[in-house]
């Protein structure tokens, strides 16, 4: 039973805090994942003869406990400035897009789209499906900068399951940021989508909170959907958070008679230049969404004496929650003081609060007020303060956007791959165990029956099956070893030749040593020909397993990522698919390490319909001339030629190479007849 909350209104009506103080949580705590490790006797013994298991369930067990340790994704619905909504309202108008002005140019490290909340849990949002993000120092984009685009028939955005995504900036100069979205997600006759924040990072702050805002395409609503909303700081992610508890709440003031104003204040010392004041409001963790920021907050600074109004924040639907952090602007105005001023509590069940959690006060990127005292002044009388200063909210540690946006972007990394690798162990313990049953059995029951039982299974391999699997042998010995044997005996012969005439072996260690590395990569090699011919790792996440293997051998001075968004990790492959599959992608990681000069490699694997698309994504140099054809490139179209798939090469000098593979999955799943 799921008691009334906060959440029960979204985003549509206001629902007053008086309503959630009269209702408790009843939701308890979930409980712990269940261990992958039995003490079942059966379970063990699998355990013992399947070392990949427990790989896989260390694996599981890491995740698990590096996800305890990243900021949660805590949804908190919006009342109001949900974010910004546009669309093309007939199939001829042109796309809509954004443009956010910084107000100055400087280098951006990373940007974020951050999704609007969703009506419910199955909401898909609306995020956009294809897009382009462009940098340019000019207003009118005369020389732009792409960031990043989604590409012709690249199919659809994957879905971000209300996830912020971020882009890497890579330092490029910008004052100027245009999001063009060239389809959005179908509504009666128009194309819609909306985003609740565009967060753009430079020296690891936040320089978009505060920025203008313009739009094409616009759906306003007042108070609800706008293109301001886009740089207000205010998304239903909830308060900038890491995972470490805080030791208190903040500080909550109860009101008792006509005299109503409660302020906060805090000396500098010297006078600085304010960017912004951030005020995080102080939340009632008994109850889901609800929190208290007094309904009319005023900004003052104070500087040589003088005292100025530099900014005033009004809640725009009176007694409703507020579970964001208010980001007030104060444009370098200079300071020596901030006092914050509670014009009006908020009122509830015949209460008069103010209250807050945490002030910060940034001057570039220094928290000014972090460790200082706060006075708080009110009807009661004066008070020290050191909770509003400490670097906690009411629940967890406060972190810098960056920090929190990061966290939260490798939580959402590694829930897919707990999520692609819970299927995986399930089969794998299933299959394990019931092998061990049946093994015991025939053991302890049927030993004698061992030769038979061999005698019997060589029979029943089909001769062609056998004349397949030489053919296949054979084949990747004479590619992948025979030509490095070749090599190892022309080095040598060369080696030889070279001791004879330099009388001495320091001219000929470089050939040695290249005797040595070409021993090794047929070393690996063969592993991997061993690896292919291994039915018992013929799933699509046994192969995900070994593509992370693989790259963290021959990308290890690469930045690089490997995201597996299937959910159809536990299907098992055909031999011949999994072979051109592993072969197609080992081919395509030798390219960016050998030609492409790349310094980051993103590699994807997801579900597109009916289909499993495989994306190579790298920041290098480009196809040269991609008129050519270079022989890497016609093994790879060799390779998806013989899966039946499409093979699509974006390749530039500025955005680097993008290579995507769609097979239909009914080519890679093996069926009972399949080898």
């Amino acid at each position: 039973m799921k008691s009334p909350n906060c959440r029960s209104v979204f985003g549509r009506g206001v629902l007053p805090l008086a309503a959630c103080l009269s209702f408790a949580s009843l939701q308890q705590p979930a409980t712990a994942a269940e261990s992958a490790q039995t003490s079942n006797p059966i379970a063990r013994l699998a355990r013992v003869f399947n070392p990949r298991l427990s790989d896989v369930e260390d694996r599981v067990r890491w995740l698990n406990t590096r996800l305890s340790t990243l900021a949660s994704h805590r949804e908190q619905p919006l009342k109001t400035g949900l974010g910004f909504r546009g669309a093309r309202i007939q199939a001829g108008d042109p796309s809509p897009s954004v443009v956010v002005d910084l107000g100055a140019v400087m280098p951006i490290d990373n940007l974020y789209l951050i999704p609007v909340q969703r009506d419910y849990a199955e909401d898909d949002g609306l995020f956009p499906r294809n897009f382009t993000i462009e940098f340019s120092e000019s207003e009118d984009f005369s020389n732009p900068i792409v960031l990043y685009s989604t590409g012709k028939d690249a199919g659809y955005f994957p879905n971000t399951h209300g996830k912020p995504v971020r882009f890497i900036g890579h330092g490029h100069p910008a004052r100027f940021i245009r999001l063009n979205v060239e389809t959005g997600h179908r509504r009666g006759g128009s194309e819609v989508f909306a985003l609740s924040e565009i967060i753009a990072i430079s020296n690891q702050q936040p320089v978009s909170f505060g920025a203008t805002v313009s739009a094409s395409g616009s759906l306003d609503i007042e108070g609800i959907w706008s293109a301001s909303y886009l740089t207000d700081g205010s998304t239903p992610l909830g308060t900038w958070q890491s995972g470490t508890p805080s030791p208190n709440r903040g500080d909550l003031v109860e009101i008792r008679g006509e005299d109503v104003k409660v302020s906060w204040s805090i000396q500098l010392g010297e006078s600085h230049p304010i960017d912004r004041v951030i005020v995080f409001p102080y939340e009632l963790t008994e109850l889901v969404g609800c929190g208290i920021v007094p309904e009319q907050l005023q900004v003052e600074i104070e500087h040589e004496g003088v005292r100025e109004i530099v900014g005033t924040w009004k809640n725009p639907l009176a007694g409703s929650s507020v579970t964001t952090p208010i980001v007030i602007q104060t444009h370098r105005r200079s300071a020596s003081k901030i006092i914050l001023t509670g014009l009006q509590p908020l009122r509830t069940a015949g209460r008069q609060l103010q209250g807050l959690s945490e002030i910060q006060i940034w001057d570039g990127n220094q928290n000014l007020a972090a460790g200082r005292t706060v006075n708080r002044l009110s009807s009661t009388g004066s008070d020290s303060v050191l909770s509003l200063t400490d670097g906690f909210a009411s629940t967890h540690q406060i972190c810098t956007v960056e920090f929190w946006l990061n966290q939260l972007h490798e939580r959402w990394r590694l829930e897919r791959e707990l999520q692609s690798l819970q299927p995986v162990r399930q089969q794998m313990a299933s299959d394990s165990e019931l092998n061990a049953t049946w093994g015991s059995a025939v053991m302890l029951g049927l030993t004698f029956l061992i030769p038979v039982v061999i005698v019997e299974r060589r029979r029943l391999i089909s001769r062609n099956q056998l004349d397949q699997l030489r053919k296949r042998i054979a084949s990747d010995l004479h590619d992948d070893i025979g030509s490095n044997l070749g090599s190892i005996s022309l080095i040598a012969r060369t080696a030889k030749k070279d001791l004879i005439r330099q009388h001495g072996p320091e001219d000929i260690a470089e050939d040695l040593g290249e005797v040595e590395l070409i021993a090794r990569e047929s070393s690996l090699a063969m592993r991997d020909i061993v690896w292919l011919l291994e039915r018992n790792q013929d799933s699509i996440g046994d192969l995900v397993q070994r593509m992370r293997e693989t790259a963290g051998r021959l990308l290890r001075e690469i930045d690089y990522t490997i995201e597996c968004e299937s959910n159809k990790t536990a299907a098992r492959l055909s031999l011949d698919a999994k072979r051109h599959l592993f072969l197609f992608y080992k081919e395509a990681v030798h390219n960016i390490v050998k030609h492409s000069r790349a310094k980051q490699a993103v590699i994807r694997l997801w579900d597109d319909g009916d289909q499993l698309a495989l994306e190579i994504r790298d920041n290098g140099v480009g196809l040269k001339d991609a008129t050519l054809k270079p022989s890497a490139v016609k093994k790879l179209e060799e390779r998806a030629r013989v899966l039946e798939g499409k093979l699509q090469i974006d390749s530039s000098t500025i955005l680097g190479t993008v290579l995507r593979l769609t097979v239909k999955r009914s080519n890679l799943i093996a069926t009972p007849t399949t080898p």
